[in-house]
């Protein structure tokens, strides 16, 4: 695997284990939504920009740009009362902005001719489709909300893990066959 490919699958694990641990908080009682969102913006941030600081050579600001609007997102959890019809507005928000950088992304593979760009295609299907579904379901009680944030940000991390591990299974597939 390249470096990039490295580091795009261990922020991918990382966030996928936040994810489980946040699936775990109503179990423990911890019901406090600010805390969950402070959490995962505030991680989603931080691995974001430092996965950008540490393949800046590479030219790919996907994750500069994911860790800005994520810090955009911290920010206006704390300027805003956190009804549940401003968490869901502060996801959906959220997740227009990431699914303009997915469709940039995939417009980037389909103009270099690289084919992962129906792959990238797939997985903005997805996160859009489950993205709606999670932010429309979050009128019930704390620790539903909690989960269902939890659940949105596991799917979220998979559907990024599949991109490094796509591109090593192409790259390695074509190599084995040269």
């Amino acid at each position: 695997m390249k470096k990039k490919e490295i580091i795009d699958f261990i922020s991918s694990i990382s966030l996928l284990i936040l994810s489980c641990v946040i699936l775990l908080f109503p179990t423990f009682n911890i019901t406090n939504v600010k805390l969950v969102l402070t959490l995962i913006f505030g991680f989603y941030t931080l691995i974001k920009l430092s996965s950008f600081i540490l393949i800046i050579g590479e030219k790919d600001y996907e994750n500069a740009f994911t860790g800005i609007i994520s810090l955009s997102a911290l920010i206006a959890i704390y300027y805003i009362n956190l009804s549940t019809k401003n968490i869901a507005l502060i996801l959906l928000v959220w997740l227009g902005l990431s699914a303009l950088i997915k469709l940039k992304k995939a417009d980037f593979y389909h103009d270099r001719e690289n084919n992962m760009w129906i792959l990238r295609l797939f997985i903005l299907f997805v996160f859009l489709t489950m993205g709606l579904i999670f932010s429309l379901n979050l009128m019930y009680e704390d620790s539903v909300q909690i989960l269902i944030i939890g659940a949105f940000f596991f799917i979220n991390s998979v559907l990024e893990a599949i991109d490094p591990l796509a591109t090593y299974l192409i790259r390695s597939n074509k190599n084995a066959s040269n």
